[in-house]
C-alpha cells in the first residue's frame, strides 16, 4: 500500500506525524511518499533525519518549486504503486497503531466499497483535545445525499482508498483542473462515488490539528469558512460541485447547501456589531448574480424559514 504525506511549513508537527506512521503494525508492506512543497521552515531537514528510520520505505519528494496543495497531491498520487492509498497531512497524526491494518481488512472483505474513513479527534496547535470530529455524522455509509448536504466523508487523515489514481488522471484530470477553485477533497469525494460506496468506521484513529493563525499557511488559516466568514467561497464551491457533477455524469443538487450559505451570510451581518454588514450584503448580491437558476434559488430561500 501507499501513504501520501503532504508537507508545507510543518516544522512544529512533522515529527509527530512521521512517528505515527512508524508505529503502524501491519502484515503488509507500505511506501511513504512525502511531498515536501518548498517549506520555508525546517520541515525538510526533519524529514531527512527520518529517512534512515523508514529503512527504504520513505520516498521523499523535495520540490524545487511550490506546487500548491492540489498540484502536490496529484503528483504524489501518480507515484503511488500500492493497491490502497492512505493520506496524512504533515500537521495531523494517527493515534491507533492498527489503523492501516483495520482499514485494509475492511476493504479486502467489502469489494463494493471504494473507500473507508473513520472517527477522529480535533486538537489544537499544541495538541490539546478540542472535540470529537465526527459528532454530527449520522451515516455509516457516505452517499450522494450526504454530499449534497455539503458534508465530506471525514477528515483527510482518515482516508484509506483503493488506488484509482491512474483512472483519475486519465479520465478526470482535465475536469479537476477546470474546477481548480473547488477543494481537492470535495472533488475526489464526488468522483469516488462513481466507483463505489464509502464506509464510515466508528473507531477514533487519528487527530486533526485545527488552528487558525494570522498569515498562517495551513488550510484552516487560509480557508476555514467559519473563521474567515467567506460564505461566498463556500457558495462557489457548492455551485462548482453541481457543474462538475454534470461533467462526470453524476449530477448532484447543492441547492440546500447554497441556500444555507446565503442565509448564514445574512445572519452574519449582525455579528461583530454589524462590522461585516456591507461585506455580507455584497456576498449575497454576488451569490445571486452568479447563480444560473436565480428564480429557483429565490423560491428555495423563501421556502425555508426567515430570510435574513
Amino acid at each position: 500500500m501507499s501513504i501520501i504525506m503532504l508537507v508545507y511549513n510543518h516544522e512544529r508537527f512533522i515529527a509527530q506525524a512521521l512517528e505515527s506512521v512508524l508505529m503502524q503494525k501491519t502484515d503488509f508492506e507500505y511506501e511513504l511518499i512525502i511531498g515536501e512543497d518548498c517549506s520555508s521552515d525546517g520541515s525538510r531537514e526533519i524529514i531527512r533525519r527520518y529517512e534512515k528510520r523508514f529503512e527504504g520505505k520513505m520516498k521523499p519528494l523535495y520540490r524545487d518549486k511550490n506546487l500548491g496543495m492540489a498540484g502536490n497531491l496529484m503528483d504524489c498520487l501518480e507515484r503511488c504503486t500500492g493497491q490502497y492509498i492512505a493520506v496524512l497531512e504533515g500537521d495531523d497524526f494517527w493515534t491507533d497503531d492498527e489503523k492501516l491494518q483495520k482499514q485494509a481488512a475492511f476493504l479486502d472483505e467489502h469489494p463494493e466499497y471504494v473507500m473507508t474513513v473513520h472517527n477522529w479527534n480535533i486538537v489544537s496547535g499544541s495538541g490539546a483535545f478540542i472535540e470529537k470530529g465526527s459528532d454530527y455524522r449520522e451515516f455509516k455509509t457516505f452517499e450522494k445525499e450526504d454530499l449534497q448536504k455539503y458534508y465530506l466523508p471525514a477528515q483527510t487523515s482518515t482516508i484509506f482508498v483503493r488506488n484509482i489514481a491512474g483512472e483519475l488522471k486519465e479520465k478526470y484530470l482535465k475536469i479537476l483542473k477546470k474546477y481548480f477553485w473547488i477543494p481537492p477533497d470535495r472533488c475526489v469525494s464526488l468522483i469516488l462515488l462513481l466507483y463505489g460506496k464509502i464506509a464510515f468506521l466508528p473507531d477514533v484513529m487519528s487527530s486533526y490539528r485545527y488552528y487558525v493563525e494570522e498569515n498562517g499557511t495551513n488550510w484552516s488559516s487560509k480557508h476555514d469558512t467559519n473563521a474567515k466568514r467567506n460564505y461566498l467561497y463556500a457558495y462557489l464551491t457548492a455551485l462548482g460541485m453541481e457543474w462538475m457533477s454534470r461533467d462526470i455524469g453524476y449530477p448532484v443538487d447543492m441547492t440546500k447547501a447554497k441556500v444555507n450559505f446565503f442565509k448564514t451570510a445574512g445572519a452574519a451581518r449582525r455579528w461583530d456589531g454589524g462590522k461585516n454588514k456591507h461585506k455580507m450584503n455584497f456576498y449575497r448580491i454576488l451569490m445571486l448574480l452568479i447563480e444560473p437558476h436565480r428564480i429557483r434559488m429565490v423560491k428555495a430561500i423563501r421556502r425555508t424559514h426567515k430570510i435574513y
